[in-house]
């Protein structure tokens, strides 16, 4: 090898040491830089000449290259789909589990007890305006207590429903981001221009897309990333993003439905339907249409068809009764509409259940018509049959229940729901913090490895510089002698 191969080797060793200690030194810059992946200088030896007494061409940086880890990134961005549908599930819980009190602290069941227990009240005194007037009052009461808690279920819906507008924003920015990034990389890439620090942006961007709505993503040759929805239609393509709408859906009382007009589509689809099962779609977008179109629903119609039992019982004695004025085929309540099947109960009804009575003298306490002859004041043959429906086991959708005993399963479905939530939540975390930390175990950036690596790196940089001054010696030595002998 020549003295100036020598020189060449050194001075490769040189640059490369340097391009090392400068990638060392970024992600030292970095350690706290959130979603920052940790880079490496490949080093790599310069071919070998030709010929036996070859010895090599020094060293290069092959690439810069990114620790990333895409198996561990896919499951966080699963788990993050997941966390974020249970999160939201569970606000929307902590607003619910207040209006279900149990039947002994106030609310509902306590006006339904208070309800029946003043007829037992009336059956003892019959014609006793003081109990027939208890009664009134009580059945306004449960009668306010089923219309407020009807509305505030109402208000949990419309609150998820409003907040589509919002999730739907944001999701349509993060689909804009990435597209515009996987253009930057492509052409980035195309250049041979480093795209780490595009790529960790992009990355940034999908995680904060999975807590949205779950995703599935697919890394192409040309350094894009497609993003699909978990079990449906694209997502982004290339530079080109899908956007997602809404769109009011009159046979949903005029709520949002979700549309999606794929990457360079024109139409929009409806996705709704396929948001809030169970095919991994969920995210917070999932989440909240789980929250308005299941969740609410299903206690709103635990309310209608306790409502609709409870008149339609308290109705048919009432109207085969007689009052203190010889009034009767008088109903209690007004009425609820005829079901629509299947369904065997008025939808709704919870939230227009009303009193049909205003005067105490049209409680039919008795059997009887008290105004005819020989039946003296009446009976409260009526009244004690209608206390007796708070413990009558009625026809319902789970089985046959008393009005109470349903009251009380809803209550204790709310919890169970609650508590099976905060232990999803909970596991949910646990398991997120377990994925981060292993990604950061692969991706994220040691101190003390970094340092290592740094006196490593100067070390080389080092006997590179005394390499070149040997060469530098060396040469001198040739030139005198070469000056001498002439």
């Amino acid at each position: 090898m020549s003295v100036m191969g020598l020189l060449d080797i050194g001075n490769s060793a040189l640059a490369a040491q340097k391009s090392a200690i400068t990638v060392t030194g970024q992600n030292v810059s970095n350690v706290n830089t959130p979603g920052y992946s940790k880079q490496t200088a490949v080093l790599e030896t310069v071919a070998f000449d030709t010929g036996p007494d070859s010895t090599g061409n020094g060293v290069k940086v092959a690439t810069i290259q990114r620790a990333y880890n895409q198996f561990i990134q896919a499951q966080l961005n699963g788990q993050n789909s997941t966390s974020g549908a249970q999160t939201t599930v569970q606000s929307a819980l902590q607003r619910v589990e207040p209006l279900f009190p149990d039947l002994t602290s106030d609310g509902l069941g306590t006006s339904i007890q208070k309800f029946f227990n003043s007829w037992q009240d009336l059956a003892n005194n019959p014609k006793g305006q003081t109990e027939r007037q208890a009664v009134l009052s009580n059945a306004q009461s449960m009668v306010s207590s089923f219309n407020s808690l009807n509305s505030s279920l109402g208000q949990i819906k419309q609150d998820a429903n409003s907040s589509l507008t919002g999730l739907t924003g944001a999701i349509n920015s993060n689909l804009a981001s990435i597209a515009a990034l996987n253009g930057q990389i492509q052409a980035a890439q195309a250049a041979g221009a480093n795209t780490n620090a595009l790529q960790d942006s992009r990355n940034q961007v999908i995680q904060s897309l999975s807590g949205e709505v779950g995703i599935n993503c697919l890394q192409q040759q040309d350094g894009t990333i497609s993003v699909s929805l978990s079990t449906g239609p694209s997502l982004v393509q290339g530079d080109k993003a899908g956007s997602f709408s809404l769109k009011a859906d009159p046979a949903n009382s005029n709520y949002s439905s979700v549309m999606l007009q794929q990457p360079g589509g024109n139409t929009g689809i409806d996705i709704t339907s396929i948001m809030e099962g169970a095919g991994g779609n969920s995210g917070t977008l999932g989440g909240t249409l789980l929250v308005r179109d299941n969740i609410v629903n299903g206690l709103q119609g635990n309310l209608d068809e306790l409502a609709s039992n409870l008149a339609n019982q308290v109705n048919s004695l009432q109207s085969g009764g007689y009052g203190l004025n010889g009034s009767t085929g008088v109903n209690f309540f007004t009425p609820p509409a005829a079901p629509v099947p299947p369904a065997t109960f008025t939808a709704g009804y919870s939230g227009a259940i009303a009193l049909n009575i205003s005067s105490t003298n049209d409680i039919a306490a008795a059997s009887t018509d008290p105004t005819q002859p020989g039946n003296g004041t009446g009976n409260n043959v009526n009244a004690l049959a209608i206390a007796d429906l708070a413990t009558t086991p009625l026809p319902m959708t789970g089985g046959s229940q008393s009005l109470t005993d349903y009251y009380s399963s809803v209550v204790g479905s709310v919890g169970l729901s609650v508590q099976s939530n905060n232990q999803a939540v909970t596991q949910s975390s646990n398991m997120q913090k377990q994925l981060t930390n292993l990604q950061q175990s692969t991706s994220g950036v040691s101190l003390d490895e970094e340092l290592t690596n740094l006196i490593s790196y100067q070390t080389a940089y080092q006997g590179a510089a005394k390499l070149i001054n040997t060469g530098q010696t060396m040469l001198d030595t040739i030139i005198a002698m070469v000056t001498a002998a002439g």
